[in-house]
């Protein structure tokens, strides 16, 4: 098969895929995922391509043509499109100095990986349904109370990142527990305090329910989506993870998403630093069976605490705000879980392999030390 015809069929795989629920970022991780850096680069290219085709710049939404800055196809001050042009698989070869055979080899291993990715939830409008100018689209009008809570949000979340980076990146372990629970303290409240905002102005939670891909990375990527699952539950999100290609979907209020997302990073950190540590010095743990159950355990564990620290923090919310906050909370839990069950009604909660008694005692130890923001660590055992 000549590389005209090859790039011709890649581009179709591409252009179906962005119209059957996956977004740029998406293919980029897929591509890499399933094959390498490399492969990743000649994804952009095609999207690039997709994007000049489709007039991404000018009808896109907002959250599309952010993933495509990202990635690098796009300028957002000029909104001028980088790559995309002429025969992109020619282009990718020459620049990556692929001989012809190889070229055509990678080609065909990329095309069967494409061949093979399932359709996606739609959760951000495909590029069939994109208006002819996205101008306006992006920023719609909206009432001052919600504007109002735009600004608390944004405010607070920058207080939080900071508190969060500054808990990282200190030596002193009394300095990072008194960080992470100034930021979890922060957290639990913004979320209350924007959901009875917005139930006082609008007669509801207002915020509606939102979604939000992660890319989740090997190694371990399963044992990893455990670790996003708790945190979103305890912050009264849902996720759903697709082993298959490495993404999951987060789903609820637009608040609790970004706070999943701010804390997700922080254990995953703290995860990765406490696994490297204690298999650093025993040989006998250095192996992927330890590694596996050790990251299940840290999850396991810090779901706990965070339940109970959420559940700490409603109750002393309870006692500022009496009975109107208990139907709020339930309005807000009963618009996340119907969309859920409408995105994913097939979803199935999948059942924990048996696992390393050593990894699972070490990663409970180390979720025990972990700063979730709850005041402070927990004395070893």
């Amino acid at each position: 098969m000549d590389i005209t015809t090859l790039d011709r069929r890649l581009q179709q795989h591409v252009d179906l895929l962005l119209e059957n629920g996956w977004q740029p970022a998406d293919l980029a991780h897929f591509a890499r995922r399933g094959g390498n850096v490399r492969d990743s680069r000649l994804m952009v290219g095609l999207i690039a391509r997709h994007s000049r085709s489709h007039d991404a710049p000018g009808r896109a939404p907002d959250e599309w043509l952010g993933q495509l800055v990202d990635l690098g196809v796009l300028d957002r001050p000029t909104l001028g499109l980088t790559g995309g042009h002429g025969t992109v698989l020619a282009a990718w070869g020459k620049v990556e100095r692929l001989h012809p055979d190889d070229l055509a080899d990678a080609a065909l291993d990329i095309d069967d990986l494409l061949r093979r990715a399932p359709r996606l939830p739609v959760t951000l409008a495909p590029p069939s349904t994109w208006p002819t100018s996205n101008k306006g689209a992006s920023r719609p009008t909206t009432p001052v109370a919600t504007v109002t809570a735009d600004e608390v949000d944004a405010k607070a979340l920058r207080t939080i990142r900071a508190l969060l980076a500054k808990a990282e990146s200190t030596e002193f372990e009394a300095e990072s527990e008194s960080f992470m629970a100034k930021a979890q303290e922060l957290m639990t409240r913004h979320s209350i305090d924007l959901a009875v905002l917005a139930a006082a102005a609008h007669g509801h939670t207002a915020l509606g329910v939102e979604s939000r891909r992660v890319h989740v990375e090997n190694p371990y990527a399963d044992e990893k989506a455990v670790l996003l699952h708790v945190i979103a539950e305890a912050n009264g999100a849902k996720a759903v993870w697709m082993p298959d290609v490495g993404i999951a979907t987060v789903m609820g209020d637009p608040v609790d998403l970004r706070l999943t997302d701010v804390m997700f990073t922080s254990l995953l950190l703290q995860a990765q630093r406490s696994s490297a540590e204690v298999t650093g010095a025993a040989r006998e743990r250095r192996s992927p069976r330890f590694r596996r159950a050790f990251f299940l355990a840290f999850a396991s564990r810090v779901g706990e605490r965070l339940e109970e620290s959420r559940r700490v923090a409603t109750v002393e919310a309870e006692r500022e705000y009496g009975s109107t906050l208990a139907p709020v909370l339930a309005r807000k839990a009963q618009a996340v879980e119907e969309a859920y069950r409408a995105a994913f009604p097939d979803a199935v909660t999948r059942e924990r392999r048996t696992v390393d008694a050593a990894g699972w005692h070490a990663g409970r130890d180390a979720a025990d030390r972990a700063d979730i923001g709850a005041g402070t660590s927990l004395p070893p055992r």
